[in-house]
Protein backbone atom coordinates (compact mmCIF):
# COMPACT_ATOMS: atom_id res chain seq x y z
CA UNK A 1 0.00 0.00 0.00
CA UNK A 2 1.30 3.39 -0.84
CA UNK A 3 0.79 6.62 1.57
CA UNK A 4 0.44 10.20 0.53
CA UNK A 5 1.05 12.46 3.87
CA UNK A 6 0.95 16.46 3.17
CA UNK A 7 2.47 18.07 6.19
CA UNK A 8 1.44 21.45 6.87
CA UNK A 9 3.99 23.70 9.06
CA UNK A 10 3.25 25.39 12.09
CA UNK A 11 3.64 28.93 12.29
CA UNK A 12 1.73 29.18 9.15
CA UNK A 13 -1.85 30.13 8.69
CA UNK A 14 -3.66 27.23 8.52
CA UNK A 15 -7.85 27.68 8.31
CA UNK A 16 -9.10 24.56 9.81
CA UNK A 17 -12.85 25.02 9.23
CA UNK A 18 -12.39 25.56 5.58
CA UNK A 19 -9.86 22.50 5.00
CA UNK A 20 -12.45 20.16 6.66
CA UNK A 21 -15.55 21.30 4.74
CA UNK A 22 -13.95 22.23 1.58
CA UNK A 23 -10.57 20.98 0.94
CA UNK A 24 -10.98 17.08 1.78
CA UNK A 25 -14.10 16.84 -0.57
CA UNK A 26 -12.15 18.20 -3.52
CA UNK A 27 -9.49 15.87 -2.46
CA UNK A 28 -11.88 12.76 -2.12
CA UNK A 29 -13.61 13.67 -5.80
CA UNK A 30 -9.96 14.00 -7.57
CA UNK A 31 -8.48 10.81 -5.66
CA UNK A 32 -11.23 8.57 -4.96
CA UNK A 33 -11.44 7.19 -8.21
CA UNK A 34 -7.75 6.41 -8.46
CA UNK A 35 -8.33 4.24 -5.82
CA UNK A 36 -7.54 6.40 -2.50
CA UNK A 37 -8.96 3.67 0.04
CA UNK A 38 -8.91 6.10 3.36
CA UNK A 39 -8.26 9.37 4.08
CA UNK A 40 -7.06 10.98 7.37
CA UNK A 41 -6.08 14.67 9.27
CA UNK A 42 -4.55 14.30 11.85
CA UNK A 43 -3.91 17.69 13.98
CA UNK A 44 -0.48 17.19 15.66
CA UNK A 45 -0.43 18.94 19.36
CA UNK A 46 2.92 17.67 20.77
CA UNK A 47 6.36 15.84 20.37
CA UNK A 48 7.69 12.95 22.49
CA UNK A 49 9.88 15.91 24.72
CA UNK A 50 6.13 17.74 25.07
CA UNK A 51 7.98 20.17 22.57
CA UNK A 52 5.79 21.67 19.56
CA UNK A 53 5.98 19.19 16.56
CA UNK A 54 6.97 21.05 13.36
CA UNK A 55 3.55 20.62 11.40
CA UNK A 56 0.29 20.98 13.03
CA UNK A 57 -1.96 19.03 10.88
CA UNK A 58 -1.03 16.24 8.69
CA UNK A 59 -2.85 14.69 5.79
CA UNK A 60 -2.93 11.21 4.43
CA UNK A 61 -4.20 9.00 1.82
CA UNK A 62 -3.86 5.37 1.22
CA UNK A 63 -3.46 3.61 -2.36
CA UNK A 64 -3.64 -0.10 -2.82
CA UNK A 65 -0.46 1.06 -5.20
CA UNK A 66 2.14 3.52 -6.51
CA UNK A 67 0.06 3.73 -10.04
CA UNK A 68 -3.10 4.58 -8.37
CA UNK A 69 -1.65 7.18 -6.21
CA UNK A 70 0.55 8.47 -9.70
CA UNK A 71 -2.66 8.55 -11.86
CA UNK A 72 -4.29 10.43 -9.20
CA UNK A 73 -1.20 13.12 -9.06
CA UNK A 74 -1.66 13.58 -12.37
CA UNK A 75 -5.23 13.72 -13.15
CA UNK A 76 -6.55 17.20 -15.08
CA UNK A 77 -8.27 17.81 -11.74
CA UNK A 78 -5.38 18.05 -9.56
CA UNK A 79 -4.68 21.55 -10.72
CA UNK A 80 -7.75 22.21 -8.29
CA UNK A 81 -6.59 20.78 -5.35
CA UNK A 82 -3.55 22.17 -5.69
CA UNK A 83 -5.19 25.92 -6.51
CA UNK A 84 -6.96 25.51 -3.39
CA UNK A 85 -4.01 25.38 -0.99
CA UNK A 86 -3.86 29.18 -0.64
CA UNK A 87 -7.87 29.47 -0.01
CA UNK A 88 -6.70 27.54 3.91
CA UNK A 89 -3.21 27.54 3.87
CA UNK A 90 -0.49 30.71 3.56
CA UNK A 91 2.62 28.45 2.47
CA UNK A 92 3.20 25.42 0.78
CA UNK A 93 3.54 22.25 2.11
CA UNK A 94 5.80 19.61 2.40
CA UNK A 95 4.67 16.42 0.47
CA UNK A 96 6.04 12.56 1.15
CA UNK A 97 5.20 9.75 -0.68
CA UNK A 98 5.81 6.05 0.82
CA UNK A 99 5.17 2.51 1.09
CA UNK A 100 3.11 0.99 4.20
CA UNK A 101 5.53 -1.82 5.92
CA UNK A 102 3.53 -3.83 8.10
CA UNK A 103 4.90 -5.12 11.60
CA UNK A 104 4.08 -7.72 12.85
CA UNK A 105 1.86 -7.35 16.13
CA UNK A 106 2.57 -9.31 19.57
CA UNK A 107 0.73 -11.90 20.36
Amino acid sequence: MTVLRVCYKHGVRFDEGYYVSKHLPLVGSVMGPYGAKNVEMVKMTTTADMSKPLYQVMFSAYFESAAGLQNAMQSPRIGEVMGDIQSFYDGMPDVLIGEVVALPTRG
